[in-house]
């Protein structure tokens, strides 16, 4: 009776003090001072008389922060009932969301795992129908901390499209993307990243492109993103070679005499225009080693491991006078030196 008393004089206070429902009104908006207690009685009575879908959510979120998950979720499937509802139903899911990380954390191992399925499948719902970037982040991390590494990934494709930071989620749904092995999304990132990016930047995502195309054997990718780097003067013997290996498993003998020239053309380094060399005789082109010998490698004659190369290589060709003209030249040069 006492209890009775205590709850009646309550809601009289509360009409007389918040008269029209600003009460209901203050709680909606989250501003009341009152007892947690108290407001939810006051609450619980007004949904006696009518169902109002709001001042239900009120209870959820309260039942959440109380701990409450098994009353919060009670609620949560007789607010999904409710018809004409003005709850959208992307709030039902955020609700149902968090209702399942509280279950998540005190589950028993036994039930994790169908807990952790239920909130991949929201978490997959929210980021399908989401586009606010803020809400979009909060699920981006909420799958990496879950390692629903797919359902990130979707999340950082659909910010490259509408952060104001776009290059960031860029390369972090390039790296999920190689994660998923996903190769076809990956380069979609890659490519704007490059096209996107300027100096050492474009150089690394240029490399990484290569790299990739080369370790999963697309080729005609790897083709298109090794002519890039040769262009751009920032390349490793390594990634010529790479070029002139996957040229010659194909025994396209003038590609891969292309990259060993174009290197050596933009670095003047000998040990390309022995590669170019070596590519022009396996291909059976004699006059054009005999054109590269004598228009670049006389001035490679103080070097005697290059002079010994080139005689070598002519008389390989069996040319006697260009043979005769380099042996004349080195003659010069070292005397009766060995």
């Amino acid at each position: 009776m006492e209890i009775f008393v205590f709850v009646l004089l309550f809601i009289v206070l509360a009409a007389f003090l918040f008269p029209r429902g600003e009460l209901t009104e203050a709680i909606l908006n989250g501003k009341e001072n009152l007892n947690l207690g108290l407001s939810r009685v006051y609450i619980e009575s007004l949904l006696k008389i009518k169902k109002d879908p709001k001042l239900i959510m009120v209870l959820i979120k309260n039942d959440i922060k109380s701990g409450n998950v098994k009353e919060a979720e009670e609620l949560l499937q007789e607010l999904e009932k409710m018809k004409n509802s003005p709850i959208s139903k992307e709030e039902l899911f955020k609700l149902k969301l968090t209702i399942l990380e509280e279950k998540y954390a005190i589950a028993s191992p036994n039930n994790k795992e169908m807990i952790k399925k239920q909130i991949k499948s929201n978490l997959r719902y929210l980021v399908a129908t989401n586009f606010n970037p803020k809400t979009i982040k909060k699920i981006y991390n909420e799958a990496l901390k879950f390692g629903f590494t797919d359902i990130a990934y979707l999340a950082a494709d659909k910010l490259a499209n509408i952060d104001k930071n776009p290059i960031n989620w860029h390369e972090r749904a390039l790296n999920l993307a190689v994660t998923l092995k996903n190769y076809d999304e990956a380069f979609k990132h890659l490519n704007f990243l490059i096209s996107h990016s300027r100096g050492k930047t474009k150089i690394k995502f240029l490399q990484k492109a290569f790299n990739i195309s080369v370790a999963i054997g697309d080729y005609d990718r790897g083709y298109f993103y090794g002519e890039q780097l040769l262009k751009s003067k920032n390349f490793s013997r390594k990634d010529v070679n790479t070029l002139i290996n996957m040229a010659l498993a194909v025994k396209d003998y003038n590609s891969a005499f292309k990259y060993a020239y174009e290197a050596f053309k933009r670095t003047g380094e000998k040990y390309y225009f022995k590669k170019a060399i070596q590519i022009a005789l396996w291909a059976g082109k004699k006059e054009l080693v005999k054109h590269l010998i004598t228009k670049y490698g006389l001035h490679y004659l103080n070097d005697p491991d290059m002079t010994l190369f080139l005689l070598k290589t002519s008389m390989a060709l069996n040319d006697r006078n260009l043979s005769q003209q380099l042996a004349d030249q080195a003659v010069k040069i070292y005397g009766g030196k060995r």
